[in-house]
């Protein structure tokens, strides 16, 4: 590992007065009452969530590294506790409790939104409802849907899409019984699996690497109290992000008020590039977001500046396609397969960098003593944690096999499944990036590129898209939140097998209430009010079945190669990087720059890194943290306006403007 530079220390030395700013030793009494406010906080963050994310599709705050729902609601809490503890001192909540109230609202918000249980919503009604004559589904596939994960009659499926109905009383609750405990027993599984996975690779990752958690800062700082409130910087950047998202919300509503034009989607260079070769580069948006700028401030630099780099890289391999007669390939530059390939390559990198804890986990006498394990207490948590999560796979193994997989199939579904979060937890530990979508990233297209769809049976391939959604973007992943949360329980001594508790509770009772209150807003509004996730997950998922079993496919081979490429490029940018000094591209930045959120704001991290470059290089390490607190501002500052605007729109019941994606 490379020596830390004298800004890192820097930043190390922030980190670790955050630590002594806190208790020491909370009470268990605090630890309950912290819970028991998440708790009660569930329900209004799920109607927040379903209302915004599901029937509007709009604001997509849970698709952020760091939800920002459950980012503005930390902040109200501190901000009301800081009055609490003017009027009655004894009543205010503790750094700890806070804490314990953001990771509750973190895992509640990761599981509701966009794409956990709003996508979920989706998929189970989504064969009867679309099935018709034309697509011939019912002779495809209908057989083989197990009735306990899906719904297969129409009648049932009719007012959940076009609304103008009730739930509870009109018998449909008896149709989705069955799903509801399914997906809420295969989830509750899931999380066990990944809080557990999260345990085994937090001591190596947090004491032996010194990964920094990048998305935990912000938190920290505000229950901390530590939050620059009164620098001018940062009422400069929350003032610049404030102005721009309030001018755009009033335009929505108001159109004569002028439009800044900062989304994705207002400007893409693709407008301007109207002929060949140049046509080749795609959608290229020209994005500004003031939040993403602030965040991309805070990620390390190596991975921000490779990030944009590789991004670009990838645009060029469009433009040389064209010019060489490449892009005649159905899929080239394959960009997914080598999105897949980095992943399984960092995934890779992470369990071969564990392989004396693991060896240490199976043969007791060969088990590491480093300091760095005892402080964390491995030896006493690591074998709770490896049993739990081997009682957790054979539950998914279960589950899976029931729902049509072969024992083979469904090893490999897995195995895959959990590699490919492993990468995606890597990458918000040691980068932070503000959003992660790892597109077409995971199981099923891996297997199907590998063996053809003509390898599968029918039942197998329909078991197969069934649990498509919870692997279609990696964006809204559990298994990064439960080390983040792993990381600040450890921060505020909260024992850890607490936690772990409390991220499996959190998602349990999530699910629970899910599918309590969201096929009553669906009912009663209509899916297709907005066609937005809901409609296009469960669309998307049956024609991917129809065309494997209808049109049945042999391996493909430049897929094949384009899995291995990846894979291999990132082994050795992995080898150069902690090898050769004046290397800076990083690893994470190629999976980053192939992935599909980058395309949103690849520029604002060509932004916020070139200007912490300059900062470094010209005015100094300490200049560069000076200035930190203006790109907090910017994040804050659109944060905070943004989930305003949506709470008046859920007031007055009307969308309101779609600040992100």
């Amino acid at each position: 590992m490379r020596p830390f530079t004298p800004s890192q220390r820097k930043w190390v030395t922030e980190e670790s007065l955050i630590e002594v700013a806190l208790e020491c030793h909370p009470t268990g009494l605090r630890i309950v009452r912290g819970v028991a406010i998440a708790f009660f906080l569930l329900p209004i963050n799920a109607y927040w969530i379903g209302v915004t994310e599901g029937l509007w599709h709009a604001l997509h705050m849970t698709t952020l590294s760091l939800p920002m729902n459950a980012l503005v609601l930390l902040i109200s809490l501190a901000l009301l506790n800081r009055l609490i503890k003017m009027l009655h001192p004894r009543l205010a909540l503790s750094h700890s409790e806070l804490l314990l109230i953001h990771t509750g609202l973190t895992v509640q918000s990761v599981l509701i939104g966009h794409d956990q249980v709003v996508s979920l919503m989706g998929v189970i009604p989504a064969a009867a409802w679309f099935e018709n004559p034309t697509n011939r589904w019912q002779e495809l596939f209908f057989q083989h849907i197990p009735k306990w994960l899906a719904i297969t009659d129409k009648r049932v499926a009719w007012h959940f899409y076009t609304g103008g109905g009730k739930f509870y009383g009109s018998g449909y609750e008896s149709h989705w019984l069955m799903p509801a405990l399914s997906w809420t027993g295969l989830m509750t599984s899931l999380f066990v699996a990944y809080t557990s996975s999260a345990l085994l690779l937090y001591c190596r990752w947090a004491h032996q690497e010194k990964l920094g958690f990048p998305i935990t800062r912000i938190p920290m700082e505000i229950v901390t109290e530590r939050l620059s409130w009164r620098s001018s910087l940062f009422w400069w950047g929350f003032i610049a992000a404030a102005f721009v998202d309030m001018i755009n919300h009033l335009h929505h509503l108001y159109p004569s008020v002028p439009f800044i034009k900062v989304r994705a989607r207002d400007r893409d260079l693709m407008h301007f590039v109207t002929e060949p070769p140049w046509t080749a580069l795609g959608s290229t948006p020209l994005a500004l977001y003031p939040f993403i700028i602030g965040y991309s401030y805070l990620m390390p630099l190596d991975v921000c500046a490779s990030a944009w780099l590789f991004y670009l890289l990838r645009k060029l391999q469009r433009l040389f396609g064209m010019i060489l007669g490449l892009m005649r390939l159905p899929r080239f530059p394959y960009e997914n397969e080598q999105a897949s390939g980095a992943a399984l390559a960092i995934a890779i990198l992470a369990l071969w960098r564990m392989r004396d804890t693991i060896i240490g986990l199976v043969v007791p006498s060969r088990s590491p003593t480093s300091q760095a394990q005892h402080k964390c207490g491995f030896q006493r948590s690591s074998r709770i944690a490896l049993i739990s999560f081997a009682i957790a796979l054979l539950v998914c193994l279960f589950i899976s096999i029931r729902a049509g997989l072969s024992l083979p199939i469904a090893i490999s579904f897995w195995v895959l499944h959990f590699l490919i979060s492993t990468a995606v937890t890597r990458l918000r530990a040691e980068a932070g990036p503000p959003s992660h979508s790892l597109l077409f990233a995971n199981p099923q297209d891996l297997m199907l590129i590998w063996l053809g769809s003509r390898s599968f049976r029918p039942r197998e391939l329909t078991a197969l898209a069934l649990f498509f959604w919870f692997n279609r973007l990696n964006r809204n992943h559990p298994m990064p939140v439960a080390i983040e949360a792993i990381r600040m329980g450890e921060i505020i001594k909260v024992p850890i097998w607490f936690v772990c508790a409390l991220i499996v509770f959190m998602g349990l009772m999530t699910m629970a209430l899910c599918f309590g209150l969201y096929p009553v807003l669906f009912y009663s509004h209509g899916a297709t009010r907005v066609v937005g996730e809901v409609v296009w997950v469960g669309m998307d998922t049956f024609n991917r079945l129809a065309s494997w079993i209808g049109t049945p496919s042999q391996p493909n081979v430049f897929s094949r190669c384009a899995v291995a490429f990846g894979l291999t490029f990132t082994l050795m940018l992995n080898f150069l990087y902690h090898r050769m000094p004046w290397w800076g591209l990083h690893p994470l930045g190629y999976l980053l720059g192939t992935s599909y959120a980058i395309d949103f704001y690849w520029l604002c991290l060509l932004i916020g890194s070139t200007v912490k470059w300059l900062l470094l290089r010209y005015a100094g390490s300490y200049s560069a943290l000076a200035a930190t607190p203006f790109f907090i501002g910017l994040i804050l500052g659109e944060g905070i306006v943004a989930c305003a605007w949506s709470v008046y729109g859920i007031i007055i019941q009307k969308p309101m403007y779609d600040a992100w994606w």
